[in-house]
């Protein structure tokens, strides 16, 4: 046996392993594609829910909707009021704040005013289970759309913030 070809004892076991997280990380990629795909769905439902919040602050000089019962005008359907990767099945407006998927803060109840800094909240995902319990999608009064991984941006909102009273995703 020439010099050069020197077998390297656990060289074959090595390349096994190599193979073998490589199909790890291949697999964690495309494994939960279904639940990218909804989270991406939910938090362009969501952008939309924001527009039509904006949307009405426009038309009601700067008020946004109390509730999201409200947003009837400015959503053409009660089902942006449900996030794609929960399945449910959307109401009416009439009856939305029993059945819809998306939480809304009434900045004007706490604080007597719509005036709040661009990076809170104020609609988010009420279920983290629809998103496999890994967190939350947060429209921020900026305009912006963020995912908050185990709403834990929301948590450390309502310790710094007690008096907004946040009803924290399930």
């Amino acid at each position: 046996m020439p010099d050069n070809q020197i077998k390297r004892p656990g060289h074959g076991i090595s390349l096994i392993v190599a193979m073998f997280i490589g199909g790890i990380f291949i697999a964690s990629i495309y494994l939960h594609p279904v639940q990218h795909y909804q989270r991406a769905q939910c938090r362009e439902a969501l952008r939309l829910l924001g527009n039509a919040i904006q949307i009405y602050g426009g038309e009601h000089q700067g008020q946004l909707p109390r509730q999201l019962t409200l947003l009837s005008n400015e959503l053409s359907n009660p089902a942006f009021l449900v996030c794609p990767g929960s399945g449910h099945k959307p109401g009416s407006y009439a009856d939305a704040e029993v059945w819809k998927d998306y939480q809304m803060i009434d900045w004007f109840l706490v604080f007597g005013t719509n005036a709040v800094p661009g990076n809170y909240p104020i609609a988010y995902d009420r279920f983290m289970k629809n998103h496999g319990g890994e967190g939350a999608n947060v429209f921020t009064v900026d305009g912006v759309v963020r995912w908050d991984l185990h709403a834990g941006g929301l948590k450390r909102f309502s310790i710094e913030h007690p008096d907004v009273h946040l009803i924290l995703p399930e």
